[in-house]
């Protein structure tokens, strides 16, 4: 069993990245899906696969990475680049075509969990400023790799789980 934690779009707070880190002590996998508005090698993202969002300017940031986790592969991705507002297929698209199993994005700030073309599609929300009727949202993705299946909890800046979901993988 793996602990991922996916955060994204903090636009520039400070503290809240540590203070989901230091929440859970037992993470395997810690996520930004960009517009941090810090520094590539920000102490703040140090324990993060990170990528860049459309406010991120420095040139370290890639605009996306595919990472594999003891055999789960996930396509990262900011999401501007791919017309996440309008449609998620282009990037469930390229996500299939790397043969993950799943894709994350930012960028829309609304939490959302969809399957689109066998892949689990993931935005975490925004930790610092929703732009949905639910409160300011990050992910933690429990995998079990032995049985194929997750669960997804959405949880709020207190780190309580506003939505949860198990799906299989």
């Amino acid at each position: 069993m793996t602990k991922w934690v996916i955060v994204s779009d903090n636009h520039t707070e400070q503290g809240i990245l540590f203070n989901v880190i230091n929440q859970h002590d037992d993470i395997d996998v810690a996520i930004h899906l960009g517009d941090s508005e810090l520094a590539y090698d920000d102490s703040e993202l140090s324990h993060f696969y990170k990528v860049k969002g459309n406010t991120d300017f420095y040139p370290e940031f890639p605009n996306e990475q595919i990472i594999d986790i003891r055999g789960i592969k996930a396509f990262l991705t900011h999401g501007h680049l791919y017309s996440v507002n309008r449609t998620r297929m282009n990037i469930a698209q390229q996500a299939k075509a790397s043969d993950c199993q799943f894709a994350f994005y930012g960028h829309t700030h609304v939490a959302k969990h969809e399957v689109i073309s066998g892949v689990h599609v993931i935005n975490p929300g925004s930790i610092s400023q929703s732009r949905s009727d639910i409160e300011e949202t990050y992910a933690e993705l429990l995998i079990d790799e032995t049985n194929q299946s997750a669960t997804l909890n959405f949880r709020n800046r207190d780190h309580k789980i506003i939505n949860s979901e198990n799906f299989t993988i």
